[in-house]
């Protein structure tokens, strides 16, 4: 990994789902920031496209958007117990369905709720997301 990071698995998950939900917001801070910003934002897209373990091009495009002056990158978001259940599930209800990243390998922690006459796909690679039920 980039600069000698150790990232657990988790931490990347996390962080490809904070790329994938914000896109736009790093596409445009890459485009005024660092002359190798967007070259970076491209080789982690193919790495997501391609399927292969994008953990070195993610910690790239991280430590370019601190370059850039964003003080969150791809992660600076932090899980707490909030997380733990997702809002408005109770704990007791795994049968709920959820969408979930369609990527079947290094998949990120990104979840959508289906909603009736609308397809939610990947940001990435704009497949449907994977439908599947909340697991305890």
């Amino acid at each position: 990994m980039a600069r000698g990071s150790r990232r657990t698995a988790e931490q990347i998950a996390d962080g490809i789902a904070q790329f994938c939900e914000n896109i736009e917001r790093t596409r445009a801070t890459l485009a005024r920031g660092p002359a190798d910003g967007t070259r970076l934002l491209d080789e982690l897209l193919d790495a997501l496209r391609d399927g292969t373990d994008p953990s070195e091009q993610l910690e790239a495009v991280h430590h370019a958007l601190r370059r850039g002056q964003d003080a969150i990158g791809v992660f600076g978001r932090t899980r707490d117990i909030s997380m733990a259940t997702p809002p408005g599930i109770p704990p007791a209800r795994t049968d709920e369905p959820v969408l979930l990243c369609p990527r079947p390998d290094n998949p990120c922690t990104r979840y959508s709720w289906p909603t009736p006459g609308s397809t939610h796909v990947c940001h990435v690679t704009g497949t449907p997301l994977r439908r599947s039920t909340l697991a305890t």
